[in-house]
């Protein structure tokens, strides 16, 4: 069992959560697992539900944000993380100096649910995208043309310009 002291807690100091800080999980009985279903309540219901069609774009921009903040310097980095989370099945099937294309099956956000008839998975698009942005240090710009649960779809699939 894990102290105050081998965590580094600084007792009332207010401390901006970063990425190692976040995945450091302590949870004895029951793991470091939590279901989709929690992720798609607070994604899908409660931000939309908060903050209206604008949880799309705050979606996108937390995500590119996280991407740009993780340091990769490697695409092959990037679908390691996505494994390792089980965000989904990705996939990158065409890569150009002007253009990349990322599938990802089975994804965390959308893959089961019925149709909705717009795409949902604006997270996953701007954590690509920022990640992408990183890796080949020139602005990478998201588009998702393909959705599994919001257009039923096999795939979400992401265009991304590099300008």
């Amino acid at each position: 069992m894990q102290t105050e002291a081998d965590l580094d807690v600084v007792p009332h100091v207010r401390q901006n959560i970063d990425v190692a800080n976040a995945l450091r999980i302590v949870r004895p009985t029951l793991g470091d697992d939590a279901g989709v279903a929690l992720y798609r309540l607070l994604r899908l219901v409660a931000l939309e539900d908060i903050i209206g069609r604008g949880a799309a774009g705050t979606a996108y921009v937390a995500g590119k944000k996280l991407g740009a903040s993780l340091g990769f310097s490697q695409v092959d980095q990037l679908l390691e993380l996505c494994a390792s989370l089980k965000v989904g099945i990705i996939k990158v099937p065409v890569v150009t100096p002007n253009r990349v294309r990322v599938e990802v099956f089975e994804c965390v956000t959308c893959s089961g649910m019925k149709p909705v008839g717009r795409t949902l998975c604006h997270f996953e698009g701007g954590l690509i995208a920022g990640s992408l942005q990183t890796i080949f240090k020139q602005k990478v710009r998201a588009i998702e043309t393909t959705c599994i649960g919001g257009l039923g779809d096999e795939a979400c699939g992401f265009d991304l310009e590099r300008k």
